[in-house]
């Protein structure tokens, strides 16, 4: 990637003009023709950068036409309503002037985040390419870029904070069909690795963005927040100056409602009723049930299963109406113990448009058995929901519809 060029003023209208382009293959010969003074290579640059802006901004609904961006980058960056939500909380808690040290920058996108709530935002980034494409993504913002590695670099003593999101991918693995590299789970091997994390954090407070499934166990007095934007489950925020705390944060990107729910509760199981409920994700990880069963007179379809039950309508119906929305409710049609065959018979003849299987505490093959019912479904108009989870008297299955 020439970073020089496409900088340049020639190869910042070469980009402009690209954006415009729907049929690449005609597009690129069209410019070429147009710029014969451009090398080859240089405009193929500013369509691929062109390309990957509009996709940004059909991704996350924002504007990217002033970034210079990277494949790896847009599939793995921060979503702006999750980076906006963590600014503002780090500026609640420790003021808007606050030196922060951004370990692993990468196209600069949480660190234009800090930066554009005041802080004053260092970034490390061990990639030269990156470093320059963040130096310039950050240009308007006072932000300091560092090429530099992170666990080599001596963190000045005036440092108010450190952020850090660790890379939680390699680099070097094969590449799946969608373009993603393979995941690192152990968080000791992600860069830096989670060990280093914690010793930087006995001398600097420390908030980091890692996976959704990190295991909050694994540290114990810090503040664990799960964050759910638009119904996805999108990350993990751990705080080290916390105090054990648990909870969960939905987020509506569209609106910029935030709600927040307080976790690490025990919720009580209720009796099978006429309606399921099956919480955000962000809820579960917190364990963030009891506020939702409380609010549908519920409880539990099992002890050890994050889905709730409730015989009340109303209540289902207005929890489901909420902005951001909490969960998803479901119209019980039928409850029996699960076996292929049985749902198979109890499922037949029933009228459907499409079948949505969910499993809960089991590890079934979902495509497998959503095959095999549609075959025994009439046509329909309404989508048919089979919700199968573990249940101490042996696998249970719902046969629902879905509430609107």
């Amino acid at each position: 990637m020439n970073i020089d060029w496409l900088v340049s003023g020639i190869g910042q209208q070469l980009i402009s003009e690209a954006r415009t382009i729907t049929d690449p293959i005609r597009g690129i010969t069209s410019l070429r023709k147009k710029y014969p003074e451009v090398e080859p290579h240089l405009t193929s640059e500013s369509l691929t950068q062109a390309q990957l802006q509009l996709r940004l901004e059909e991704r996350w609904q924002v504007d990217a036409s002033g970034l210079l961006l990277t494949e790896d980058g847009v599939m793995q960056a921060t979503r702006p309503a999750a980076a906006k939500f963590r600014a503002d909380l780090i500026a609640s808690k420790f003021g808007t002037s606050i030196k922060v040290l951004d370990l692993t920058c990468g196209l600069g996108f949480d660190a234009m985040a800090l930066a554009k709530c005041g802080m004053q935002v260092t970034a490390l980034e061990r990639d030269p390419d990156l470093a320059e494409l963040a130096n310039y993504n950050l240009r308007d913002l006072g932000a300091k870029v560092i090429t530099t590695d992170c666990t080599t670099f001596a963190v000045p003593s005036d440092v108010d904070l450190i952020f850090v999101d660790p890379a939680r991918r390699n680099p070097d693995s094969a590449r799946k069909a969608d373009g993603s590299s393979q995941r690192i789970f152990n968080p000791d091997d992600w860069s830096p690795s989670w060990s280093f994390v914690s010793e930087l954090a006995q001398r600097f407070p420390v908030v980091a963005k890692v996976a959704p499934g990190f295991d909050a166990s694994l540290v114990p007095e810090w503040d664990a927040t799960w964050i759910s934007v638009d119904g996805d489950l999108v990350e993990t925020l751990l705080e080290s100056q916390g105090s054990g705390l648990r909870s969960a944060t939905l987020i509506e990107s569209n609106t910029g409602k935030i709600s927040n729910y307080g976790g690490g509760q025990i919720t009580p199981p209720a009796e099978i009723g006429r309606y399921l409920v099956v919480p955000d994700a962000a809820l579960i990880r917190a364990s963030a049930l009891t506020n939702l069963g409380d609010q549908v007179s519920g409880g539990l379809v099992n002890e050890h299963i994050a889905w709730l039950t409730s015989n009340e309508e109303l209540a289902v119906r207005t929890l489901i109406a909420q902005s951001p929305r909490p969960a998803m409710g479901f119209e019980i049609l039928k409850s029996i113990k699960y076996s292929q065959k049985a749902l198979q018979v109890e499922v037949t003849g029933i009228a459907a448009s499409g079948i949505t299987v969910m499993t809960r505490g089991m590890q079934l093959d979902v495509e497998s058995i959503r095959k095999s019912l549609s075959k025994s479904v009439a046509k329909g108009t309404a989508e048919l929901v089979v919700a199968i989870y573990r249940d101490d008297a042996g696998p249970q299955a719902l046969i629902c519809r879905r509430l609107a």
